[in-house]
């Protein structure tokens, strides 16, 4: 094609032959786009600021051949999740310049709940119609830093209408029936729960590549992200990064969990770059949640490799859920063996969940029983900032908000022993929305 592209531009007018016309000159560019971490960005839209020509789409390689009349030429370059870029190209007649563009991903503010730590449980009323209860909620902005001075107004705690159309409870699980119920609305008893020293860690990454990352990350950026955690951890973090899945169409080369690096510290995160871009074309398959957890958790726990003394956590990204526990009954019990293995080994559990299939009484009751927080992403913009509060977060050292809530079933005798209600916490952040879903189990 550039072989093409320079023949082209050697296609000078000299006003010969039998038309007396000239052949116009073109030179030539390639445009190549790359993200801050240096990986190829395809799909990306390059359009003249002239408006002339038509819009060329980078390769898989990030690249697109410009061929345009020689000379200076504005371009914009668009991708979705990324800010535009506007650039200029200088195109001559003496070879195919090459054009260099670093795209930056946009971010958006995003959060997550985490097990109060008061230890106030929740409180049924007497005849099964009213339940009150305490969340602590952690909330970041587009660069990962806490969002400070919230108030209680900014916190509201949604109604919830089952849909008949999704097969699995949306408002009351472990119910003879889902069951709608209206919300208290603003919190009550805000307190702001101070951040704790941050100590390092040893933490285990797991990545979910199964068939549905392909949709609801299609520009990757799990894997950017996975790459500025790696690049930020603090003086003697070190992280194991694995991905997972298996079955068939999947294409990761050890299933279910594929160790990709162990990065000692940040100085060695790029060492794990490579890796990590190569998943882009390896997503596929089935989601082993539970066994790639216990896979991973193995690997933290016998690593004679790993400093030894550092406490432990794992972080586990997904967009759905287990695919092989089975039943509501069997995936809660394979759920609480992975907990208390987890917990047998001292190994502290955070769950990222992407798009709004995940299972979220999984990852909500993994998380706050694993000793750790359930962080969430409605769009691939909240996941960077999510990454990067971890290595605080995993401390405690963000500070969290504390909160009342309480809802209403409408009628008596509804909430029993042993039911999980799904919630959903809209918090407003500086005119931004920021949706947390929550699993509160019924006592």
């Amino acid at each position: 094609m550039l072989a093409m592209a320079a023949t082209a531009t050697l296609a000078a007018g000299c006003g010969g032959g039998g038309s007396g016309t000239d052949v116009p000159q073109l030179g030539a560019a390639q445009v190549v786009v790359r993200d801050s971490f240096g990986a190829p960005v395809a799909g990306a839209t390059i359009q003249q600021a002239s408006g002339d020509g038509p819009a060329l789409t980078t390769d898989a390689n990030g690249a697109a051949l410009l061929v345009a009349p020689p000379g200076q030429v504005g371009l914009t370059i668009t991708v979705p999740t990324f800010s535009p870029v506007v650039t200029q190209a200088v195109l001559g007649l003496d070879g195919v310049a090459t054009v260099p563009v670093t795209v930056k991903r946009i971010t958006a503010p995003a959060g997550g709940s985490l097990a109060t730590r008061s230890g106030l449980a929740p409180v049924r009323s007497a005849d099964g119609r009213l339940l009150d209860f305490e969340v602590e909620l952690v909330v970041v902005d587009g660069n990962a830093q806490p969002v400070a001075g919230l108030v209680a107004a900014d916190f509201q705690l949604l109604a919830c209408q089952p849909n008949a159309a999704t097969p699995a409870a949306d408002c009351l699980r472990n119910a003879p029936a889902d069951h709608a119920y209206q919300s208290g609305g603003i919190a009550t008893g805000l307190q702001v729960v101070a951040a704790q020293p941050v100590v390092a860690h040893t933490v285990g990454l797991l990545i979910d590549q199964s068939g549905s990352i392909a949709n609801t990350d299609r520009l990757n950026a799990r894997l950017y992200a996975a790459k500025s955690l790696v690049s930020i951890l603090a003086v003697g973090d070190q992280a194991v990064i694995g991905a997972f899945a298996d079955g068939s169409g999947a294409l990761l080369p050890q299933q279910p969990l594929t160790v990709l690096a162990t990065v000692a510290d940040a100085a060695a995160a790029a060492q794990a770059f490579a890796p990590l871009d190569a998943l882009a074309a390896q997503s596929g398959g089935q989601t082993p949640l539970y066994a790639s957890i216990d896979a991973m958790r193995a690997r933290l726990a016998a690593d004679e490799a790993l400093r030894p003394g550092v406490p432990r956590a794992m972080v586990v990204f997904t967009d759905g859920a287990d695919s092989y526990c089975g039943t509501a009954v069997a995936c809660a019990q394979r759920r609480q063996q992975v907990i208390d293995a987890a917990r047998v080994d001292s190994v502290r559990l955070f769950t990222i969940g992407l798009s709004g299939d995940i299972d979220v009484e999984a990852l909500s009751q993994l998380a706050t029983a694993g000793g750790g927080a359930m962080l969430y992403a409605d769009t691939v913009e909240q996941l960077i900032p999510l990454y990067g509060s971890l290595g605080r977060l995993m401390s405690l050292g963000l500070p969290t908000y504390r909160m009342r809530f309480s809802i209403d079933m409408g009628e008596a005798g509804v909430l029993a022993a042993g039911q999980t209600v799904l919630a959903r916490v809209r918090v407003q952040v500086g005119g931004q929305t920021v949706d947390i879903p929550l699993a509160v189990g019924v006592l």
